[in-house]
């Protein structure tokens, strides 16, 4: 048993090794970031489609899927926003004529329509940040990616050692009050790592401040979302997302808790530079 822990953990660990070095390298360029994140999107909305279809909700990925697609190409080729709100409602009107005319179940179309915001919306804002300049867009992501996972992992391991009341047994039973706390002190506390890791590459143009902020934010927004995936999870009676990545699972059981940090992060980066900068 104890050798199989580590060969798992082992596993997990060059997982995430390699998926660090891809991401990196992805993130150095415009048009591969928004790559890079359109194709985790469209595998994370057949991911999510497949928990569904667990429930019994026969959904179809491939609308939200191509809009998705659609939507980072109109950002590569910097179109007007009216293009992508009109493709958007083309969209939409396409999956309900077709299930009017096809005689679907209501259910099945509020699920397809479901995963055009959960999750095709979230990684489009990724796509969003992905178009930005590095130096905007370098600082969102480390936040979101870095606070959020030290949040997790500070949260699974003293919760392990030091955790005694359970903070949503019915959704996911190991999660601890005392882990969950410890994870937002760390998470927020990352902050400032962050921001002396990316002085020697932007500068100091962006006060330490803004960092702690949205760390703390971002862990808070990264427990409900982890949440919310196990929730669904549950409800499918699934225990991973998909297998894509050896160790973790899915695309969306990696980014359960990046997808719900990203909004609050961009919010506070944009706040900064229309009010503050």
């Amino acid at each position: 048993m104890q050798t199989r822990n580590v060969s798992q953990t082992l596993i997990r660990t060059i997982t995430g090794i390699i998926l660090l070095i891809v991401f990196a390298a992805c993130m150095s360029f415009r048009i591969s970031s928004v790559l890079f994140f359109m194709t985790a999107g469209c595998i994370a909305c057949w991911e999510v489609a497949n928990a569904l279809h667990a429930m019994q909700v026969r959904c179809s990925p491939w609308p939200p899927m191509i809009l998705l697609v659609l939507l980072s190409v109109a950002m590569l080729l910097r179109l007007p926003t009216a293009w992508s709100l009109i493709a958007l409602g083309i969209d939409v009107i396409l999956v309900l004529a077709y299930a009017l005319f096809h005689r679907v179940e209501y259910q099945n179309v509020l699920g397809t329509l479901a995963l055009f915001l959960y999750p095709m919306l979230f990684f489009l804002l990724f796509a969003y940040v992905g178009e930005m300049e590095l130096k905007h867009r370098l600082p969102i992501l480390a936040v979101v990616i870095v606070s959020a996972s030290i949040c997790d992992i500070a949260a699974y391991f003293i919760g392990r050692w030091l955790g005694k009341h359970k903070m949503a047994p019915e959704i996911s039973p190991k999660k601890t009050i005392e882990g969950s706390v410890a994870g937002l002190l760390f998470g927020t506390l990352s902050g400032i790592g962050i921001y002396f890791a990316l002085r020697p590459l932007i500068g100091d143009e962006l006060p330490m401040l803004l960092y702690l902020v949205a760390s703390f934010l971002c862990s808070v927004a990264g427990e409900v979302g982890d949440l919310c995936a196990s929730m669904i999870k549950r409800q499918a009676n699934i225990k991973d997302y998909g297998k894509i990545l050896p160790g973790h699972g899915g695309i969306m059981d990696r980014a359960d808790s990046f997808v719900f940090a990203l909004p609050v992060a961009l919010l506070c980066f944009e706040l900064y530079y229309a009010f503050l900068q």
